[in-house]
């Protein structure tokens, strides 16, 4: 992709950055860009914003602030939240929530089906005892979660409407008891 291109993509997503401005990060002449411009960039190029910071080819340290400095994986682990420099709190609840939450969708997609059949019939036999167990299991991995949230004042995910019925749990339980479950 030449400086033209890249510059003619960032205008198509309503963010021109001129194609000289592009020649002079390219060159080093500039060395400094915008949240904004970083963000451009990274969707105009296909690629994460991360990467344009902290690539991944190299096996030097890098500098991720005055005086700091780690290998590039784990400044670019750190700049995505992932690393062991440091983990916000908020961040790695929104993390461990979406990990439950696609792990419960990819473990029990047939279970979820098969509850919500219309007119469907206890197939194969045990299965409403398999459901229930899913239900539970359910409530014991994203239940808790989503109350550390809410105590944090994390706006919470929307959940799809099979597993809906938790947030009403946790509003009938915040209502009834204070503290945490």
């Amino acid at each position: 992709m030449t400086a033209q291109d890249l510059a003619d993509a960032c205008e198509e997503l309503g963010h021109p950055i001129p194609r000289n401005v592009i020649a002079n990060w390219e060159s080093g002449r500039r060395l400094t860009l915008t949240v904004p411009e970083l963000l451009v960039l990274a969707q105009a190029l296909d690629t994460p914003p991360a990467a344009l910071v902290f690539p991944l080819a190299g096996t030097t340290n890098v500098g991720y602030l005055p005086f700091e400095s780690a290998s590039r994986a784990e400044a670019f682990a750190w700049f995505t939240g992932d690393g062991s420099i440091a983990l916000h709190g908020d961040l790695q609840l929104l993390r461990d929530h979406a990990s439950r939450e696609r792990r419960i969708r990819a473990a029990h997609r047939d279970a979820w089906q098969l509850q919500f059949l219309p007119g469907r019939e206890a197939w194969p036999p045990g299965s409403d005892e398999q459901f229930e167990q899913l239900v539970q299991a359910v409530r014991s991995d994203l239940l808790p979660l989503r109350a550390e949230m809410r105590e944090w004042e994390i706006a919470l995910p929307p959940l799809p409407k099979h597993l809906a019925f938790l947030d009403e749990e946790l509003d009938a339980i915040s209502n009834t008891q204070e503290g945490p479950l």
